[in-house]
C-alpha cells in the first residue's frame, strides 16, 4: 500500500483475484490503482467514492464562481468592511487566497 492509501496491484494480479479486490475495495474504501509495468494505468473505487467525486464535479463550478464573485466584491472597501465585521473569518479566509 502506498502512502496515500491507495494500493497498486498489476491487471494480471486483480484479474486473478477480481472477486477478493472488489470486496476489499467495496467493504474497507481502499482504491486500488490498476498497473501495468507498474505504471498506473486506471482507478478502481467504492461507488460511494466514485458518487462523491461525480458530486464534486458537479458542484466544483458553482463553488469556483461564488469564491472569484466573493473575492471581486472585497475591491470594494465598503463590502470588504461589512464582511470583516459581519464574519471576520470569511474575510480573512478570501483575503489570503485560501480558497
Amino acid at each position: 500500500m502506498s502512502e496515500s492509501g491507495i494500493r497498486q496491484m498489476g491487471v494480471s494480479d486483480v484479474r486473478a483475484n477480481m472477486t477478493e479486490v472488489i470486496a476489499e475495495v467495496r467493504l474497507l474504501g481502499t482504491p486500488v490503482a490498476l498497473t501495468r509495468r507498474e505504471k498506473p494505468q486506471a482507478m478502481l473505487i467504492s461507488m460511494d467514492r466514485w458518487k462523491q467525486a461525480a458530486l464534486d464535479a458537479e458542484v466544483r463550478p458553482f463553488h469556483d464562481d461564488v469564491v472569484r464573485r466573493l473575492k471581486s466584491l472585497l475591491e470594494d472597501k465598503e463590502f470588504a468592511d461589512v464582511l470583516e465585521r459581519k464574519d471576520p473569518t470569511l474575510h480573512e479566509v478570501l483575503s489570503a487566497g485560501a480558497l
